[in-house]
């Protein structure tokens, strides 16, 4: 199973959110680990730059680029994330990347961002409670 990891999920770790931290950590781990085939789209490391600046380089060079992989955009997901009907462009773009990638979910915070998103969104602690009995 493939999965696309939005954002939020990326911000909750970097951030040490609570209290999302704790399952969108072990969604970050398993695929660490190879226990999960994940991805962020590329524009979640331009979104993490663009909050953090400088600050979160270390962290997308030695945590997200070595554990995930990265969907990157092109003209045809824009104009894709452009027709779902999203209200929220960043959230259809997350959207396209997920299609493009092929993931079976997005693990997002904001599952009611992805009403309209051809790959269904799942919390992190939902999507780790349905699948491996966790959280």
């Amino acid at each position: 199973m493939k999965v696309l990891i939005d954002t939020n999920v990326v911000f909750d770790v970097y951030e040490h959110r609570q209290p999302h931290y704790s399952a969108s950590n072990q969604i970050l781990k398993m695929a660490q680990r190879g226990g999960l085939a994940a991805a962020i789209a590329a524009h979640t490391a331009a979104n993490g730059f663009y909050v953090y600046g400088k600050p979160f380089v270390p962290f997308l060079r030695d945590r997200l680029l070595e554990d995930l992989e990265v969907c990157a955009g092109d003209a045809f997901q824009t104009r894709m994330a452009l027709g779902l009907g999203m209200s929220d462009l960043e959230d259809a773009l997350q959207a396209a990347a997920a299609v493009a990638w092929k993931a079976s979910f997005i693990v997002s915070r904001n599952v009611k961002h992805f009403r309209l998103s051809p790959v269904p969104a799942l919390t992190p602690a939902n999507f780790l409670h349905r699948f491996f009995k966790k959280h």
